[in-house]
């Protein structure tokens, strides 16, 4: 039986392709989706709203495209049961409307500990897309990102690290990918895809 996706990444990591492809397959990305001068996100304008309010209601003023806070983690998990949450409600039940949907917006490595009191985990597949250090640097870069590496690739490590504890705590099975493996290997990384 197939299942909804929640990709898990930090951004810049090649996550739009791997979401364009499940679109293609018939994955429900939302009515709308962010789109970049250049390219579809595919990331779900309601989505994105909601992570950016739980984002607000915890009281995070940081960068989350820079900086990593497990404080920021623990504040926005603990809105459950503290805000009203009939808009994160209706959303999840707007997407359960759908056959199969795909989640992908890099808000959800600091939100996703709250979605998880909504979303059947047992209804979800997590793709935990990852990508070489020095290739995300060169993004970050090109974004006007001015980090050095050694910063970039510490706040990615700490970024996986809380995903794979969320993942590992509530015993959720996951697929990790390399973006660099999906574009080097389609093939093989699509066969690995749909095996899961």
């Amino acid at each position: 039986m197939q299942k909804n996706v929640i990709i898990l990444t930090s951004g810049l990591s090649g996550s739009s392709v791997l979401t364009g492809l499940l679109a293609r397959a018939g994955y429900w990305t939302g009515d709308a989706t962010y789109k970049k001068e250049d390219y579809d996100t595919f990331e779900n304008l309601e989505l994105i709203a909601l992570n950016e309010r739980l984002i607000r209601e915890a009281g995070y003023q940081g960068d989350y495209t820079l900086e990593f806070s497990n404080q920021a983690i623990e504040k926005v998990a603990a809105l459950y049961g503290e805000i009203d949450d009939s808009a994160f409600r209706a959303f999840v039940t707007k997407c359960n409307s759908h056959e199969l949907w795909v989640w992908k917006d890099p808000r959800l490595w600091l939100t996703i500990r709250f979605w998880s009191n909504f979303v059947r985990p047992e209804a979800c597949r997590f793709i935990v897309l990852r990508r070489a250090g020095r290739q995300l640097w060169i993004s970050s870069l090109l974004r006007r990102q001015i980090i050095t590496l050694r910063y970039l690739r510490d706040y990615e490590e700490r970024i996986h690290n809380a995903t794979m504890e969320f993942l590992q705590a509530n015993d959720l099975s996951y697929l990790e990918i390399r973006y660099e493996k999906l574009i080097e290997d389609p093939e093989a990384a699509i066969g690995q895809l749909n095996a899961y």
